[in-house]
């Protein structure tokens, strides 16, 4: 397909794309449109995701050289661009999203997979994010998912030191489920949650997560996480153990593509073998793009509902009563809305736990 060996040039040589974003984000548009013309609408509907990556880093190197005060008002970002890759992403989402699946209950005659719950709580002082000493989610979250764990009988694991000291805790996540598995008495699984992240349905257990999306037995997806309109979202992820896990961590670990945090590391380890690969494999184009086996998508409602403004602002899913985690991904602590919608996360959990 034209455009596709540029693009899988672009990507091994990703200082270049990040020299002008502005232009990868282009030169994915077009590709995306050659694939939605022949009729790829799978194929089109990453390659949009992973330009709008792009784009959204240029808008932000745009946004911080503004001049300050009335010298930056009233300009707008590539306003066609920008208008281009929304109505394109939301319409590709909306046509080709997960399914919403009744939950299917794990069998109780079946022995239960051993399942730990991993989580990063470690937030440094900053003052760009207006980050203090006193993070309120160690008092919030941490409850809640350790009560989780206790209901449904999974150990929990509590990080508050980082493999990764020097960077962000996210960048670490990875890291703590590759370690979880090469330890002397490992999981069948490991699900890690981010800490702004909350277990508003007790009665659902991860096994049934399995279960509802074909990953309980000894066969199935090796890897579970929620999709979103931009690709995936990771504050939520669920691994089975297994040498197709651990080398997928590496793979993320050493990634360079962090334009989009961990997000964009994950995504791009998924995508990259089988959306851009032409040389190796030149037959994969004559379909559709497919996901890889391993990596199963799940509905947001199951594993990472959004809370508003991130849930309206990205049309993803804006969580409601029943749904299993709630996750205020664009939603920070710092600012006194989400902290208040937190407090009344954590309780509405608390009181669903007891129940």
């Amino acid at each position: 397909m034209a455009g596709l060996e540029g693009l899988d040039m672009l990507m091994r040589n990703l200082e270049s794309a990040y020299t002008c974003p502005v232009q990868a984000a282009k030169h994915f548009k077009l590709v995306a449109e050659i694939a939605l013309a022949s009729g790829q609408l799978s194929r089109a509907r990453r390659l949009m995701q992973l330009g709008n990556i792009f784009k959204i880093q240029a808008m932000a190197r745009w946004y911080n050289a503004l001049p300050e005060g009335e010298g930056g008002r009233g300009k707008r970002f590539e306003p066609r661009l920008q208008v281009e890759y929304t109505l394109a992403v939301t319409q590709l989402h909306a046509g080709l999203q997960t399914p919403l699946r009744n939950v299917a209950r794990f069998p109780a005659s079946s022995p239960r997979p051993r399942i730990e719950i991993h989580s990063i709580c470690n937030y440094r002082p900053d003052p760009t994010s207006q980050t203090g000493e006193t993070c309120h989610l160690l008092q919030l979250s941490v409850p809640n998912h350790r009560a989780y764990a206790e209901r449904h009988d999974y150990k929990y694991v509590l990080h508050e030191e980082l493999p990764l000291p020097d960077r962000e805790a996210h960048y670490s996540k990875m890291l703590v489920i590759h370690q979880a598995f090469l330890s002397a008495s490992p999981p069948d699984w490991v699900f890690f949650i981010d800490c702004d992240a909350f277990f508003t349905d007790a009665s659902t257990s991860l096994a049934d997560i399995l279960q509802t999306y074909g990953a309980s037995g000894s066969t199935g997806p090796h890897f579970l996480v929620a999709e979103d309109p931009g690709g995936i979202n990771t504050g939520t992820l669920l691994f089975r153990r297994s040498e197709w896990s651990v080398s997928f961590l590496e793979q993320v670990a050493s990634s360079q593509f962090a334009v989009a945090w961990d997000q964009s590391m994950f995504f791009w380890e998924i995508l990259k073998h089988g959306l851009l690969g032409v040389a190796d494999q030149p037959e994969r184009l004559q379909a559709d793009y497919a996901w890889p086996a391993e990596v199963m998508l799940v509905h947001q409602a199951h594993m990472n509902a959004f809370v508003p403004p991130a849930s309206r602002d990205w049309s993803a899913h804006e969580w409601i009563e029943g749904d299993f985690i709630r996750h205020f991904a664009g939603c920070p602590w710092q600012e006194p809305h989400c902290l208040g919608l937190m407090r009344e996360t954590a309780k509405y959990a608390e009181q669903r736990l007891k129940s």
